[in-house]
């Protein structure tokens, strides 16, 4: 990949979907979980690219299982005891698609946010149709490793409250998209030391390929147009990106 850092990917994904992942050519970048016993179909992919790291979670999609928030995370726990994730997530809330209920969402949120703690890492967050529920969460909930807003959509509330509890902020393909002006001038202000890039394949595709399956080697299309965006050179970008993961990593 050139020297590209991609945070945020799911290798079991693109795997289903028909993508040959072992031709990848993968730098530092990393497999996100998403169910609680996910990690045993991962951890075999996951060790064909040594330079990757990954994060173990139960997605806010888990709040439509018959499992209460408690039982999940339990289980989650139980299923890593002797594993080493990097973070916890992608968790959330997602009021997009109604996953369960409000509630148990919001539930398994705050449990695995404590989990951060308890664990000392930090988290990758998933936030749709969800600003206002989030930012009161974190207001209460911060986790003190902090951690990322993976592929942000939202606005400058969020935004804002993320960068002073102490996340970095991550840009995926949609930034590229015409009609998404408010994140394109999030992504051109924030300070560079918080801002991160990713694929999240094999979703949103980066234009040219939108609609098209996604894989991290299009994450160059991503740099080139944020680099225009900030008005700085793509190697200046792919440095800051690689430095600012690293230094989350090392929290």
């Amino acid at each position: 990949m050139n020297g590209f850092t991609d945070t945020h990917f799911h290798l079991t994904s693109m795997k289903e979907k028909g993508i040959d992942i072992f031709s990848l050519s993968l730098d530092l970048g990393m497999d996100i979980g998403c169910e609680p016993d996910d990690i045993k179909t991962r951890l075999p992919l996951i060790g064909h690219f040594p330079s990757i790291v990954y994060s173990v979670a139960a997605g806010p999609w888990c709040a439509d299982s018959d499992k209460t928030p408690k039982e999940l995370v339990d289980e989650l726990i139980e299923n890593n005891q002797d594993t080493h994730p990097a973070f916890i997530g992608e968790i959330g809330l997602d009021y997009y698609w109604k996953y369960g209920t409000v509630e148990k969402q919001k539930e398994l949120f705050i449990r695995q946010l404590e989990l951060t703690d308890s664990w000392k890492l930090p988290v990758a967050l998933h936030v749709r149709d969800a600003e206002d529920d989030t930012i009161a969460i974190l207001k209460e909930h911060a986790p003190s490793k902090g951690g990322i807003m993976h592929c942000f959509s939202c606005g400058w509330p969020l935004a804002k409250l993320a960068l002073e509890k102490n996340f970095l902020i991550s840009f995926a393909g949609n930034v590229t998209y015409k009609s998404n002006k408010l994140i394109q001038d999030i992504a051109a202000s924030i300070p560079l030391e918080s801002l991160l890039l990713e694929t999240d394949s094999p979703y949103l595709s980066p234009v040219p390929f939108r609609g098209k399956l996604n894989t991290p080697h299009q994450i160059e299309h991503t740099y080139n147009f944020v680099a225009n965006l900030r008005g700085i050179s793509v190697d200046t970008l792919k440095e800051a990106v690689k430095k600012n993961f690293e230094a989350l990593l090392a929290r």
